[in-house]
């Protein structure tokens, strides 16, 4: 390959060398290598047409992707790196409150939108936009002041397929946005040197080959999607994207397709167990199955053993902030005393971990504190957060380290255990949210002071919902969902929203959240 590294990289050396070798499929559509390189470089070439260049003090530029799960989303990455930029995934299913916010944080040169991305370029999104927005599809035809910021992606010219953009290792390959503990969300930055590690690391971990052809089942705004994106280009290998139409069918579409690797959070392989979609060998065509994002339950490594028996099985962890994930658990897969949950295991080349106590002093093997991640996969910090990114990314003993925020300990044979939140973020299918940010939301909707909400109920180890109790003597559960929904994801909407006179709080004077989980496992049904 060549010394330049971007994200593109990869693409551009397969086109060279297997250009016919398919590189994604989905929704009917299929591209080869040397098909992708072409477009993204004819993206690449509109972006710098556009004046998409780094800033007056050195930084890459940063693109703004508004697009579905998709052949088009890929294009518009891949398009997006090629240039020489921070691409940054704005998810679809965003309200348009918090689109705002994502927009006002990030200071973008250019947006890329497909088909689904443009419906939400309403009037206010579309102002408060940069002055390039580019439609991979039809450009919309819309009667709005702001309309001429649309630009539809001309018919390819003969351009030249110059080589990706470099970049250097500490400017941001790209910014994963996660839920933030004020009701504003973290912007991940994670520098190219992270992102390069983290790719060709991952490769020969889980020995991709050209001939795999892989799983995609994350949105881009998931950094899950990372892992299942470039560490299968990497290899020179084929994603085929699962409709999010098709996840109770992913069964029938891997057989369909024949695919090699499965990469999902553990709880859709918990929810196709729940509907006895695991049938004995119906995976047979499997090699290799990475689970990460949530903790991985015994039960469901037994029944996916049996559905898959030629495939390894790789529990992967990882916080966003040390790209996507540091450490991996594989072969026996041992068990969490006591809580039926595959340890998370050691840390992966390149990375550290230890278990700090609250004065961020190791503690011995056994004794449970803080995880923390140390290495070359740490994020620079969080965008236009200085003292967050000094508070969570501490400097001991000389190192710098990442607070997770998980509990953990290490057991004697050097395994690592993690035995839940510090804190008050949970995981939804494989989401990272605060609890306080959904409270932060939830005091402005409905006007009370006191409020708690708690991931409930938990099924094999994963949280599968959000309760919010608030309160006040009573409530219109249905009018507050539909007000939050204007302001935070789809997925950290409360499931139920419960009226309480009075919330238990604990010694610090704040609601005490395993309280309202034990009143709703005795009262509520």
């Amino acid at each position: 390959m060549t010394n330049n590294f971007n994200l593109a990289s990869a693409i551009h050396h397969h086109s060279l060398a297997t250009p016919d070798a398919p590189v994604v499929v989905g929704q009917g559509q299929s591209l080869s290598y040397g098909e992708l390189a072409s477009s993204a470089a004819h993206l690449a070439h509109c972006l710098r047409g556009a004046g998409v260049k780094r800033t007056a003090d050195g930084q890459l530029p940063r693109i703004g992707i508004l697009a579905s799960r998709s052949v088009g989303a890929c294009t518009a990455l891949i398009g997006a790196a090629w240039a020489g930029a921070t691409y940054i995934p704005i998810g679809l299913k965003l309200p348009e409150e918090r689109i705002l916010t994502l927009l006002a944080l990030c200071n973008l040169s250019a947006i890329i939108v497909d088909d689904e991305g443009a419906r939400l370029l309403s009037e206010r999104v579309l102002e408060a936009c940069p002055p390039t927005v580019i439609c991979l599809g039809q450009r919309p035809t819309v009667d709005m002041p702001h309309a001429a910021k649309l630009i539809e992606l001309p018919t390819r010219a003969p351009v030249s397929l110059p080589e990706p953009a470099q970049v250097d290792g500490d400017d941001t390959a790209y910014i994963i946005f996660t839920s933030g503990t004020t009701g504003v969300p973290k912007g991940v930055m994670i520098p190219a040197a992270a992102a390069r590690h983290y790719i060709a690391m991952i490769t020969r971990h889980l020995g991709l080959q050209p001939s795999d052809r892989a799983l995609e089942t994350c949105e881009l705004s998931f950094d899950f999607s990372v892992h299942n994106m470039f560490p299968t280009w990497e290899a020179g290998a084929a994603l085929h994207i699962l409709p999010a139409t098709r996840v109770m069918n992913a069964i029938k579409f891997v057989k369909d397709a024949g695919l090699t690797v499965w990469n999902s959070v553990p709880s859709l392989a918990g929810m196709l167990r729940q509907i006895k979609a695991l049938k004995p060998a119906c995976l047979s065509s499997l090699r290799v199955t990475v689970f990460g994002g949530e903790q991985l339950p015994a039960n469901v490594v037994n029944a996916w053993r049996e559905a898959a028996p030629d495939s390894a099985i790789f529990n992967l962890y990882g916080p966003t902030e040390a790209t996507v994930f540091c450490l991996a658990q594989s072969g026996v897969l041992p068990v969490t005393p006591g809580r039926d949950v595959v340890a998370i295991g050691t840390p992966l080349p390149g990375s550290e971990a230890a278990v700090f106590d609250a004065q961020g002093q190791p503690v011995a093997d056994g004794t449970p504190g803080e995880l923390a991640i140390a290495g070359i996969q740490l994020a620079s910090g969080y965008l236009g957060a200085p003292e967050l990114t000094a508070a969570r990314f501490p400097v001991h003993a000389g190192k710098r380290w990442y607070l997770t925020g998980d509990q953990a300990i290490r057991d004697t044979a050097g395994t690592f255990h993690c035995l839940g939140r510090i804190d008050n973020q949970i995981k939804i299918n494989g989401y990272r949210v605060e609890l306080e940010e959904i409270d932060a939301h939830l005091r402005l909707v409905t006007g009370a002071d006191v409020v708690g909400s708690v991931a409930w109920p938990w099924v094999e180890g994963s949280a599968r919902g959000i309760v919010s109790i608030v309160g006040a003597q009573s409530i219109d559960s249905a009018a507050v969902i539909a007000g939050l929904k204007h302001r935070i994801p789809a997925y950290m909407l409360p499931n139920r929203v419960i009226a309480q006179e009075s919330l238990p709080l604990n010694q610090s004077g704040k609601v005490d959240r395993k309280a309202l989980l034990a009143w709703l496992d005795n009262q509520v049904a």
